[in-house]
């Protein structure tokens, strides 16, 4: 009896281990950074970003990204942005 709650509690725990390695592999990733500079040009909508995750040796990345105009008038200088 005792044989078998401890194969049936190893079982639960290599389950919960398994479902939470799919669940983290299948979430979306996300590029995000903080606006810099907002711009329009030929009726289009930008933000100029410089993106988390930057090491030591290549210092801040930079980088522009496309988004509509109520996502333009809804973010400000400063704030961060996710492109997915």
């Amino acid at each position: 009896m005792f044989k078998f709650k401890f194969l049936k509690m190893k079982s639960i725990k290599v389950f919960f281990a398994i479902s939470t390695c799919i669940f983290l592999s299948c979430t979306s990733s996300k590029n995000c950074g903080e606006i810099f500079r907002k711009y329009t040009s030929n009726n289009k909508y930008f933000f100029a970003m410089k993106a988390f995750g930057g090491d030591k040796n290549s210092g801040d990345i930079y980088g522009d990204v496309e988004v509509t105009k109520e996502i333009y008038n809804s973010f400000n200088l400063g704030e961060d942005y996710c492109v997915d």
